[in-house]
């Protein structure tokens, strides 16, 4: 089959093959990539200049200082971009909403090649309980048995796990009219494995509106067997029984029967997307996690090879240098936060680190969730206070394109707090801090970032 150049350029990562864009006119075979590029704001035009090098020109399309998701271009930036040779964005509809709007119009244009950079990312949902649920949610959920983690498995291959209260890798996926076959490995808080099948049974429970007209599912001591015979949505429990009594629930799985356009989690790589983010419904901020950073730098460099195949050597090189300093930073986050006091901060602000808090497992609490323009009531204040109070958090964290007038508010009333912290979501930078030498993205990771949460979670 043969491809355009305007068709949307992808790549799985290490995970599934690119979506490629072919048929390109013959590169010039320069000794060094001179690509004009564009990448739709900040953080993107970091990715794509440490692949393509001193030699590409690669335009940020949001000014300094600005959000990346809340600001508004004006009417020459896409006749702009379409002379360019590739536009890199994120494929997240309502995170940057002139991209949105842009896209289908550069799509017209034979000679740009757009990169999404979320290829192969499995996108977290936005909480609309603000991480409300730290230390109170599901109260009742029976925790007799000391679980640290709890795994699914099928076919020896781990589909989901949980800790902490929460799941990773969820919604689970179940096709119509197949079933899935999985199995529970069950660890204490030492590590050590609980066995199944003769003290302890595994169980499980589903909920849903009328969840037994498209689930069915049959339990073994130490399996599970799930069938899905009609579209819909439910929510299982799975379960530890000593003699038929439940010791440990774990958190509601989501799980999705039949057919859904949210292709998301385990089975997601049908179109070498991982998520086709076309709800609205999901965080595209996955670079707030320095793993994750280097599944979109993979992106970029996929993109860019399609591109420009006589350079691959080049962008393979250069985003094999970034994804090791990725790593390094990766390292300095899980050796610096892993021995702390508490397993929550509280960002007065909209949650820009949802990924950050997933990696390394502490909760956030924000009085406004993610909208950087709502306002939190007088009520959500109070709760902030109370939780603060009751955890003995002695810092409040700030977002520092939101501004620090909430955090000083809150911690004016909570008496635990000492002071406040800045903080930066990566999606824009400022004069002061390229002056300072941490004005890219690497360096806010690490030098304003680490830091901040180090204190803030009693970790120094």
């Amino acid at each position: 089959m043969n491809y355009r150049r305007r068709d949307v350029l992808g790549a799985a990562g290490g995970l599934c093959s690119a979506a490629l864009a072919g048929c390109l006119d013959e590169p010039a075979g320069d000794d060094a990539p001179d690509d004009d590029l564009y990448a739709s704001f900040f953080t993107l035009a970091e990715f794509t200049a440490a692949v393509a090098g001193d030699g590409a020109t690669v335009e940020n399309a949001v000014p300094d200082g600005e959000h990346g998701h809340g600001w508004e271009p004006p009417s020459t930036l896409v006749p702009e971009i379409s002379e360019a040779d590739a536009f890199v964005y994120l494929d997240a509809e309502g995170f940057q909403h002139w991209v949105d709007d842009a896209v289908p119009e550069l799509e017209d244009e034979s000679d740009l090649a757009l990169i999404d950079a979320l290829a192969g990312i499995d996108l977290l949902e936005y909480d609309d309980d603000h991480g409300h649920d730290h230390g109170h949610g599901e109260d009742d959920r029976v925790e007799e048995l000391g679980v640290g983690e709890f795994t699914l498995l099928e076919d020896g291959e781990t589909v989901a796990y949980a800790h902490g209260g929460h799941w990773h890798h969820d919604p689970l996926a179940l096709p119509l009219d197949e079933e899935r076959a999985l199995t529970a490995l069950v660890e204490d808080d030492d590590g050590e494995e609980i066995l199944l099948g003769d003290e302890y049974t595994l169980g499980v429970r589903a909920e849903g509106d009328d969840v037994d007209a498209f689930l069915e599912y049959d339990v073994d001591s130490d399996s599970v067997i799930l069938r899905g015979t009609d579209d819909g949505f439910a929510e299982l429990t799975f379960e530890v029984r000593e003699d038929d009594e439940v010791v440990y629930e774990a958190p509601m799985l989501k799980t999705e029967v039949g057919e859904h356009h949210h292709d998301h989690g385990d089975h997601a790589d049908d179109d070498g997307h991982g998520h086709d983010h076309s709800h609205g419904e999901y965080d595209a901020k996955f670079f707030a996690d320095p793993v994750l950073a280097q599944r979109g730098v993979e992106n970029v460099r996929d993109g860019l090879t399609h591109l420009d195949p006589d350079n691959e050597a080049i962008y393979e090189e250069n985003a094999a240098a970034y994804i090791e300093e990725l790593e390094e930073l990766h390292q300095a986050y899980d050796e610096r936060l892993s021995e702390r006091e508490h397993d929550a901060v509280v960002l007065a602000g909209h949650d820009s680190f949802q990924y950050l808090g997933e990696r390394y497992g502490f909760e956030i609490w924000t009085p406004v969730g993610l909208s950087p323009d709502a306002e939190p009531s007088s009520e959500e204040i109070a709760d902030t206070v109370a939780f603060l109070e009751e955890e003995g958090i002695e810092y409040v964290l700030w977002d520092y394109f939101d501004g620090d007038r909430l955090a000083e508010t809150i911690a004016e009333e909570a008496d635990s707090v000492e002071d406040t912290l800045m903080v930066s979501p990566m999606e824009s930078t400022i004069e002061e801090w390229d002056e300072a030498g941490y004005g890219d993205y690497l360096g806010q990771m690490r030098e304003l970032n680490l830091p901040a949460f180090e204190k803030a979670l009693g970790a120094e």
